[in-house]
């Protein structure tokens, strides 16, 4: 009698393969009359030029997915180079995510937004799929802001400016 593959392979941890990759970093925050939330991501892909329709990852235990499932409205902020800071405290402890300290402030539309940073996509939530330990969320960008600055990208479990993923030893 065979045993079944199942029994014989290890989990697969995705998280292993995925460190090698890199992804560009983005803090998604939403809001409600219960207050602000928001996450780091790198998990934001362009889905569709007409429409223009973005998706993400959103967690299942998200502290954040009540409030963006309910609102049905988020902003998607590429984090500048310089954004370490802010990458690594969205990805924290919800509590200390949205301190009082001009690095953020609140726009017209009564959404968060994450100053300084490389590109700003207000969105629409037009639907969300439930798929393992997560639900994609599929979103129509309203509007689109782009600095100019360069990206924060993830990398083998941590932040980096763009140029140091791209300099070689021998400045070639």
């Amino acid at each position: 009698m065979s045993t079944p593959l199942v029994d014989v392979l290890e989990p697969l941890d995705l998280r292993d393969v995925f460190r090698g990759a890199a992804a560009s970093t983005w803090v998604v925050t939403g809001s409600s009359s219960a207050g602000h939330v928001g996450f780091t991501a790198i998990s934001i892909v362009s889905v569709s030029v007409d429409p223009p329709l973005v998706s993400f990852n959103i967690s299942k235990t998200s502290s954040s997915l009540a409030t963006i499932s309910r609102s049905r409205r988020a902003a998607l902020h590429l984090l500048s180079d310089e954004q370490h800071s802010v990458a690594s405290r969205f990805a924290g402890h919800r509590d200390r995510r949205f301190v009082e300290d001009g690095t953020w402030s609140v726009d017209d539309g009564g959404l968060p937004l994450i100053h300084g940073g490389a590109a700003r996509l207000v969105t629409e939530i037009v639907d969300l799929v439930d798929v393992g330990d997560s639900f994609i969320a599929v979103a129509r960008v309203d509007t689109a802001d782009i600095t100019g600055r360069p990206p924060l990208v993830h990398h083998a479990g941590g932040y980096h400016p763009l140029s140091a993923l791209t300099t070689t030893p021998n400045g070639a």
